[in-house]
């Protein structure tokens, strides 16, 4: 009988650590679908944001490309104008052209309002930061334009473009930063958070 006990007991203890063993088996395996399934959610989300900053960038750089070139038309076309007209501004008779450029100084930045919104919405805060400096660059040649179209531009020193040239080469330069900062950000691929 101890031997037919022993025989029983050994054979429960056997079927006891066989359920355990089967039991923290298949936690572990549940565990790690749940981290395989998470971690694959938070990678396409990943791929998601990605997708989503990429199009706000593109959009960003045509809308800020756009407000660039009307800036600079409003300037050619006022410096045209200016010495088309040097003898009648000389007069004072032709501030109405120079209003009509001021006017269309206050459109030439508006379009890039809703891209540069979208870009802060989705970051990250290295690109923020260059777009400050698009913004400001555009901000910066609207005045130095809007300073020389307003009052009717001097007629002792001629049309001069140092005010330009100088803000159109700091906009070069934000516009070079910005590139930089989004290739940064979007040649990292998305992967999952690391686990603690």
């Amino acid at each position: 009988m101890d031997e037919g006990l022993a025989a029983l007991i050994a054979g429960l203890a056997g079927l006891a650590g066989g359920i355990g063993g089967s039991a923290i088996g298949a936690v572990a395996t549940a565990r790690a679908m749940a981290r395989q399934v998470r971690d694959q959610a938070t990678t396409e989300h990943g791929q998601w944001i990605r997708d989503q900053r990429m199009q706000a960038y593109l959009t960003l750089m045509q809308e800020w490309d756009a407000a660039h070139t009307r800036l600079k038309n409003i300037w050619t076309q006022a410096e045209d104008v200016y010495y088309e007209h040097l003898n009648q501004i000389l007069q004072g008779e032709i501030s109405e052209i120079f209003n009509t450029f001021l006017g269309q100084l206050e459109e030439a930045t508006t379009p890039t309002t809703t891209a540069f919104e979208r870009v802060a919405m989705l970051g990250p805060s290295e690109v923020d930061n260059a777009v400050l400096g698009l913004e400001q660059a555009l901000q910066d040649l609207r005045s130095v334009t809007k300073v020389r179209l307003y009052p009717v531009p001097d007629r002792n020193t001629g049309w001069d473009s140092e005010a330009w040239s100088v803000s159109d080469a700091a906009a070069a330069r934000a516009r070079e930063v910005f590139v930089d900062r989004v290739r940064r950000v979007l040649d990292i691929p998305p992967t999952p958070t690391p686990q603690v």
